[in-house]
């Protein structure tokens, strides 16, 4: 049983899809590309002891936001990859919002209606960290604003909701809201040292955006900070990203990295032992799944991970 699928269908069959093609017509091609995190509910379903079918409904509302969020982040990006250029922003706008409104629906209608205010909540945070990432704010506690806001809340979404759906207390479904955000943390800090360790330059070297190490070796007092500076205005030449990223190195800025991620990793699994769940392996696997890549990130540049640890 592909529950992915199921989920899909479970929205097509829907009246609004059989009377907004547009509407139709994107969930046709979600049916070969898999949100992530899509499968974060059914996880929460088997944590808790409940089978994976149990979270199916909470498998479509997380497909519908997740589509909806991906539309508004690329016209905010001007993402020359995004769906916008296909049906032209407004159009891709009113799309956003039905897809959110689709995934309401199908909370609302189930027996959980307090999954529908958790999809709620994570949409309306969502779109203030979105509208403060687009400002670019340079300060520590600018980042984990935008870290908490934009990047966490869909992650403890998607793990909270399936609790519900799995037959967990709003309490032990909290835990799990807790839980998806250390997760969506960790993922945030592993984009950031993937990003400033990528060559050739990420965009972010460039547009203004500020990830944690490239803030890091911006606001410390270390003796190449100033050179730092002058080379990340000059990132898409090679040998500048080069010195760069070294200085990245040097100053601690991906060592404080490292640490903040690890620091959320021990806390995600302290909360595990705390929620003393019926089966804990299906959120232990996902949490050293978001540890993997950073392991072999530091394999690849020749770094030991867990020396830095």
């Amino acid at each position: 049983m592909d529950l992915y699928h199921n989920a899909v269908q479970m929205l097509l069959d829907r009246n609004e899809c059989s009377e907004w093609q547009d509407l139709h017509h994107s969930l046709m091609r979600a049916l070969n590309h898999r949100p992530v995190a899509w499968h974060f509910p059914v996880k929460a379903c088997e944590a808790v002891g409940a089978v994976p079918e149990d979270g199916l409904p909470a498998v479509a509302a997380i497909i519908c936001a997740h589509m909806a969020l991906m539309l508004i982040d690329d016209i905010l990006d001007e993402d020359p990859r995004g769906a916008y250029h296909q049906f032209g922003e407004g159009k891709a706008a009113n799309l956003a919002v039905g897809l959110i409104g689709l995934g309401l629906a199908v909370l609302m209608e189930s027996r959980f209606p307090a999954a529908a205010r958790a999809l709620n909540e994570m949409l309306k945070r969502t779109a203030y960290g979105q509208s403060l990432d687009v400002m670019n704010l340079q300060t520590e506690l600018d980042y984990w604003l935008v870290t908490r806001t934009k990047s966490s809340p869909y992650f403890g979404a998607a793990l909270s909701i399936g609790a519900l759906f799995g037959g967990a207390s709003s309490e032990v479904a909290d835990k799990f809201h807790q839980f998806g955000e250390l997760y969506g943390e960790i993922m945030q800090i592993h984009d950031d040292l993937n990003d400033c360790l990528a060559a050739p330059a990420n965009v972010d070297w460039l547009s203004g955006r500020s990830p944690l190490p490239l803030l890091f070796a911006q606001l410390v007092d270390h003796p190449d900070r100033q050179r730092f500076i002058e080379l990340r205005n000059k990132a898409n030449d090679p040998e500048a990203l080069a010195e760069a990223q070294k200085i990245l190195v040097h100053c601690g800025a991906i060592s404080y990295s490292v640490h903040e991620l690890v620091k959320r990793h021990e806390s995600a699994i302290g909360l595990l032992r705390q929620m003393q769940l019926e089966r804990p392996e299906p959120l232990s696997m996902l949490l050293e799944e978001a540890i993997a890549p950073v392991r072999h990130l530091f394999a690849k540049v020749g770094v030991d991970f867990d020396a830095m640890v």
